[in-house]
């Protein structure tokens, strides 16, 4: 036998398929707290976790009209909140793994070049220019524009794949020139 509780909840859900404000804006009272407290408990981030629970609601009031079972509102909404929190820790991911190699990138190369003088930028810029035009491109949109990876293939319409090998394969041959380069000014 169902709960007070839980007629009261399949009856704001009925509602707000049919285009009852009101009724969403009681399930949002209603279940907002405990939706907050499951993308926090998975993202370990106040501020994102808001913006995150915003978010699924938005997700939600689009969806509302294909949950089929009212009573299966509470696992339905939690699982759309909870999918998004994934999302936004994997995105934060890559993004923190972009920032550390870009990191360890460069205290490598101040390492090796302490600081690069005109003519050391001067070559990478000629080297850059010396890459097929396809590296140029995405050499150019992540070190210069400082766009992901994802962003990048999504504006030149190409594979993730595609995109991280342009951009080794680019990397490789800037290396080699910054290398020989730096072999050169030893030598001298």
């Amino acid at each position: 036998m169902k709960t007070s509780d839980q007629i009261i909840e399949e009856w704001l859900v009925i509602n707000c398929q049919a285009g009852d404000r009101k009724a969403f804006e009681l399930l949002v009272k209603r279940w907002n707290p405990k939706m907050l407290g499951r993308v926090y408990h998975t993202t370990k981030d106040a501020s994102a976790s808001q913006d995150i629970v915003q978010e699924a609601w938005i997700a939600i009031i689009k969806k509302i009209k294909t949950l089929h079972d009212p009573g299966a509102f509470q696992g339905w909404s939690l699982r759309i909140a909870t999918n998004m929190a994934i999302d936004w820790i994997r995105s934060n991911q890559t993004n923190r793994k972009r920032e550390e190699i870009r990191k360890v990138v460069q205290i490598e190369f101040a390492e090796k070049t302490n600081r690069p003088d005109e003519e050391t930028i001067g070559a990478l810029k000629q080297a850059i220019d010396q890459l097929p035009k396809e590296q140029q491109v995405v050499i150019k949109l992540f070190y210069q524009e400082n766009l992901s990876m994802i962003t990048i293939s999504g504006l030149l319409d190409l594979p993730l794949g595609t995109v991280k090998s342009r951009l080794f394969r680019g990397r490789e041959y800037l290396k080699n020139i910054l290398e020989q380069k730096l072999y050169q000014d030893e030598k001298e």
